[in-house]
């Protein structure tokens, strides 16, 4: 009842979770604000939710595990869910507040601009595709992992060459691969928060695959070096990383 009444405000009920010990109904939804929600909820059924919490999407999946989407008319027709293999890519400008403080806005904002023009070039170059503009950074996501280094490679290069003179912070690049939930050009799953969580390793100027990610590469174009065996926040086992030396 809430997806019927979805378009009309702008919103995007992706999935829930049912307690069945507890009788109790975790929403996970896209919306304007929390507002919004109840005022679908009100009008879909007449059912107001006892709280609304504000979520990051990257965040959702260590406390509720795997998101399955709400099967459309479609997929309940025997449809299935898009679960293709991708590989995920971050990109971070290290540093970057700091950098606003010390340039300004006018020069910060220049080399951000500079950063989001040579990453749409190399998406554009090697099939990728822009999922998320993060601020600081670019989600962006290949079905080639090969095609996805070496846009890695470029980026990092043509990062470098406009660089601020004088100015440390570069960009930081982590990529993983694996099967993400796809639900309305939007990419849930572990293989998209293990790629987000990679950011707390990444130095500036480094590259990061994981070894999912390292598997999936054909022929080797470029030199990896193993950093072990990592604990990442949210993932009960430890994942192997390796970077790209320069």
């Amino acid at each position: 009842m809430d997806m019927a009444l979805q378009d009309e405000y702008d919103a995007k009920f992706i999935t829930y979770w049912f307690d069945e010990g507890r009788h109790t109904t975790f929403c996970l939804v896209s919306a304007p604000s929390s507002d919004l929600i109840s005022t679908i909820h009100a009008k879909a059924h007449g059912k107001i939710p006892n709280d609304v919490v504000e979520v990051d999407q990257t965040e959702v999946m260590p406390f509720m595990g795997r998101i399955a989407a709400i099967p459309t008319a479609d997929q309940q027709d025997g449809a299935a869910v898009d679960r293709a293999l991708r590989t995920i890519m971050f990109t971070d400008l290290v540093g970057y507040t700091s950098m606003m403080n010390r340039l300004g806005d006018d020069r910060a904002f220049a080399m951000l601009r500079g950063h989001n023009s040579v990453v749409r070039d190399e998406l554009t170059k090697f099939a990728g595709r822009e999922v998320k503009h993060a601020g600081d950074g670019i989600m962006a996501s290949f079905d080639d992992a090969d095609q996805a280094v070496q846009a890695a490679v470029n980026i990092s290069a043509g990062i470098a060459v406009i660089a601020v003179p004088g100015i440390d912070e570069r960009l930081s690049i982590r990529m993983t691969s694996g099967e993400p939930l796809e639900e309305g050009g939007v990419l849930f799953g572990s293989v998209v928060n293990l790629a987000s969580r990679l950011c707390d390793l990444a130095e500036s100027g480094e590259i990061l695959l994981s070894d999912d990610c390292v598997k999936e590469l054909g022929a080797r174009v470029v030199e990896l070096e193993s950093i072990g065996e990592v604990t990442i926040r949210g993932f009960n086992e430890p994942v192997k990383v390796s970077r790209i030396l320069a």
